[in-house]
């Protein structure tokens, strides 16, 4: 009984060993180190460092905003549309700041409402609201609460390199994004 054990442990810290050498080390601001767990739309768990390999345009949100946070989406829908067939090796995660009443669920319902292209889309709700103010700090994003149930929150979209590094933001306002920062998450995927 000792010797399997011994074998299964050993081969167990073998494979990792073997694993864990051809996998890059993340730098050390990379966002992709968060440890934030949050549930997707589909009511999967994961972490940013699941995105690890993988560039991203990150952003948050809530389900019930009506005055930027369409604008955004729309934003994003376009710059994906706007990198052909190569920006389907992206992923966009959209993290919302509603951890209350944004429910996996709640994303689900949005995410068909808006036609957003599941492969490609991915929202998701922090655990907690400490896990929220973790994510937001790290992009950057500012928000506070309102009377009503409204967020007020920065809207800022943020491109990740496969490695979690932060290599361009847009803070524009508006449907169409902007020729630079699609330029941008070009060459990004191109480093693949």
């Amino acid at each position: 009984m000792k010797r399997i054990y011994r074998t299964t442990l050993a081969c167990g810290m073998a494979a990792m060993l073997v694993l864990s050498a051809g996998a890059a080390p993340l730098p050390p601001a990379s966002l992709y180190r968060l440890d934030t767990p949050m549930t997707d739309s589909r009511g999967d768990r994961f972490q940013l460092r699941d995105l690890a390999g993988s560039p991203a345009l990150v952003t948050m949100f809530y389900g019930d905003c009506s005055s930027s946070c369409p604008i955004v989406i729309e934003t994003l829908r376009r710059t994906a549309a706007a990198l052909g067939p190569p920006g389907r090796r992206l992923r966009i995660v959209m993290i919302s700041l509603d951890t209350l009443r944004d429910t996996p669920e709640v994303l689900a319902a949005m995410a068909r409402k808006q036609q957003l292209d599941p492969p490609l889309f991915r929202l998701a709700v922090p655990r907690k609201d400490a896990d929220t103010r973790v994510l937001a700090a790290g992009l950057n994003i500012r928000y506070r609460e309102l009377t009503g149930g409204e967020i007020g929150h920065t809207a800022r979209i943020t491109l990740l390199d496969g490695q979690g590094a932060v290599r361009a933001v847009t803070t524009r306002l508006e449907a169409e994004p902007e020729a630079a920062f699609v330029a941008k998450v070009k060459e990004v995927l191109a480093e693949r």
